[in-house]
């Protein structure tokens, strides 16, 4: 982890830190989770449905949680040597 760097040096370190963001941590997974923990903090109860879908039911209307969406095919590496990453 970098604390600081000249401009020239910016680039591609924010390249850097991103790829190992999305590399040595599973991200969406992570915050998936912190969803529905948000969701048991304030006081709503989570449910399965017959095919394991989780859905909350504040009134008589069932409200599905997204799924986690799987992952693609994008090889995260080949950002740092993308010409547009920040602007």
């Amino acid at each position: 982890m970098y604390t600081g760097t000249h401009p020239n040096n910016l680039e591609f370190l924010v390249k850097k830190e991103f790829i190992l963001l999305y590399t040595n941590s599973n991200l969406l997974e992570l915050f998936h989770n912190r969803f529905i923990q948000s969701l048991k903090d304030n006081h709503f109860n989570i449910y399965k449905d017959n095919d394991n879908k989780l859905y909350i039911q504040p009134k008589k209307t069932k409200i599905y949680l997204p799924e986690l969406p799987k992952y693609g095919k994008l090889e995260i590496e080949k950002i740092i040597d993308s010409i547009y990453m920040i602007t």
